[in-house]
């Protein structure tokens, strides 16, 4: 038999927590399913921690500046405290205890697994099948999208997440996409020494913002080593010793 309730919120990212809390706040009777981790991209993954990350980088460039404005300076970057300050202070060594226990406190009742509909006002989960009177809310979020490129199966990459975690950095790295989210890590990872290149496929990079941006954001990036590699598409990754190949 099902177990009766007012309303199921399958997922809970940013968006599901908010609702499953508010509902729970204002005295309906929620199950919160979630698989991964409670409040989702971006406290764990996204705005908090690459924050973290940009502020690091940023307080390494102005110390570059401090010749001919300041003094002197010598700059060496250490990626060591910003992986600590991400894993202990920022994500709690991505645990989502705290959000969890916040739900819960206001009412609500969770679950973790991956829920499936069951039919109509039904959601199974683990075992155990639950009836919403009210309703069902589905915001089970996305995932980072993987490119089917030849190859690249073989070898271990990285997705944002891998890169938000990362606590030894790489010699050089390769970023797909010069969007927002490759051009943040790119200026993060170069400004701590990596030999960083973006393969872009469009003509410029962020090709979603005005012309005039993307130019200047480019003449930066390459002014600070990275190198661009517009209207340009990966047609293979392999192996190769130690390193991958693009």
């Amino acid at each position: 038999m099902a177990e009766r309730v007012d309303v199921v919120v399958l997922g809970l990212g940013v968006g599901g927590e908010e609702l499953a809390n508010t509902l729970a706040d204002n005295g309906l009777n929620v199950i919160g399913i979630e698989s991964n981790l409670v409040g989702g991209e971006c406290p764990y993954f996204g705005c908090i921690p690459t924050k973290m990350m940009i502020r690091a980088d940023d307080m390494l460039a102005e110390g570059h500046r401090i010749p001919g404005f300041a003094g002197e300076s010598t700059v060496k970057p250490d990626w060591t405290p910003v992986a600590r300050r991400i894993r202990d202070v920022a994500t709690d060594n991505w645990n989502d205890r705290v959000a969890v226990e916040r739900f819960e406190r206001k009412g609500g009742h969770f679950v973790r697994g991956a829920g499936k509909l069951a039919g109509p006002g039904k959601v199974s989960v683990n075992g155990t099948t639950y009836e919403a009177s009210q309703g069902i809310v589905i915001a089970t979020g996305t995932s980072p999208v993987v490119p089917p490129i030849p190859g690249l199966d073989r070898v271990k990459y990285w997705t944002n997440r891998d890169a938000v975690k990362v606590e030894e950095l790489p010699e050089s790295l390769v970023i797909l996409g010069g969007g927002a989210i490759g051009v943040e890590l790119a200026q993060v990872f170069a400004r701590f020494g990596v030999k960083v290149s973006i393969i872009e496929g469009m003509d410029r990079v962020l090709a979603m913002e005005e012309p005039e941006a993307s130019a200047v954001l480019g003449e930066v990036l390459q002014r600070e080593g990275i190198e661009l590699w517009l209207k340009s598409r990966a047609q293979s990754v392999e192996p190769r010793d130690a390193a991958i190949t693009v």
